[in-house]
C-alpha cells in the first residue's frame, strides 16, 4: 500500500515577502542628523543698524588726533561695529579749531552738522558766584522733578489702575503706562499732568539761565580746552 506523501502546505503570500527579523536583531541603517544648535540672542551678531544713533566722546587736547581716532574706532568695534562700518562713519571727520564757551554750546553746534565732527570747549574756569547760585537752584529743581516722578511711579505698583479720563479699570500687567489702552489718553489726572509741566518748565528755565550765564562768563577767559567729538551712525534707520 502506497502511503501519501507528507507535504507541508505553504501559502503563496508567504513566499512573496520574507518576514521581518525580530526587533532585537534589526540593523539600524539610518544616520542620525545632528540637531541644529539654537542660537542664543546674545550670540546673534550685532550690526550698525541696531546700535546707537549718535555718541559723544571727549579727549584732552594733549592727545594727537590720530590717537583719538584709533581709540574711538577700537571702542566702536568692541561695541559691535565692523571695521568697514567704522571707517565709513569716520569718513570726512574733521577736527575744527573752533572753541565754545561751554560743553552744552559745543554739543548744540555739533547737532546741527550731518556728519561726524570735532570741536573744542573751555574747561577749568572757576564759576562765578552767580553761577554757583544758579547751580544750586538747578539741583533743587531737579530733585523736585525726580521726587514727583517717583511718587507717580508708585501708582503703577498695584495690579489695577483706573483711567482718569474714561474711568476704565485696567490691569497694569498688560499695559505700558501712561497711555490708556481703551481711550488712548493719559491715565494720570489733569492735576498731575499740570504739576509735571510746571516742574519741567521750572527746571528748564533755571538750566537755560545757568547756561546763558556760563557762556557769557566763560567768554572773558581762555582757560583750558577739551575736544568733543560727535560720531553719527549713518546706518541707523530713523
Amino acid at each position: 500500500m502506497i502511503s501519501e506523501p507528507d507535504f507541508e502546505e505553504i501559502s503563496l503570500f508567504d513566499l512573496s515577502d520574507e518576514k521581518d527579523p525580530p526587533e532585537a536583531i534589526k540593523e539600524n541603517t539610518k544616520t542620525e542628523i545632528p540637531a541644529k544648535e539654537e542660537i542664543k540672542p546674545q550670540e546673534i551678531a550685532l550690526t550698525a543698524e541696531n546700535l546707537w544713533q549718535d555718541k559723544y566722546w571727549e579727549f584732552d587736547i594733549t592727545n594727537p588726533t590720530q590717537t583719538i581716532r584709533d581709540s574711538i574706532k577700537a571702542t566702536m568695534i568692541e561695541e559691535g561695529f565692523t571695521k568697514r562700518e567704522v571707517n565709513h562713519i569716520f569718513k570726512g571727520l574733521f577736527f575744527k579749531e573752533k572753541i565754545f564757551n561751554t560743553k552744552s554750546q559745543a554739543m548744540e553746534y555739533l547737532k546741527t552738522l550731518p556728519t561726524t565732527y570735532a570741536v573744542k570747549y573751555k574747561i577749568g574756569i572757576p564759576p562765578s558766584p552767580k553761577m554757583l547760585t544758579l547751580q544750586k537752584r538747578c539741583q533743587v529743581q531737579e530733585e523736585k522733578w525726580t521726587n514727583f516722578l517717583q511718587e507717580q511711579e508708585k501708582r503703577w505698583a498695584g495690579d489695577f489702575i483706573t483711567c482718569a479720563t474714561c474711568h476704565s479699570r485696567i490691569n497694569t500687567h498688560y499695559i505700558t503706562p501712561p497711555v490708556c489702552p481703551v481711550c488712548k489718553q493719559d491715565l494720570r489726572p489733569q492735576t498731575v499732568l499740570k504739576k509735571l509741566q510746571s516742574l519741567q518748565k521750572a527746571l528748564y528755565d533755571v538750566q537755560k539761565k545757568y547756561e546763558q550765564t556760563s557762556r557769557k562768563y566763560n567768554a572773558q577767559f581762555t582757560g583750558g580746552e577739551k575736544w568733543i567729538i560727535r560720531t553719527i551712525n549713518s546706518y541707523k534707520k530713523s
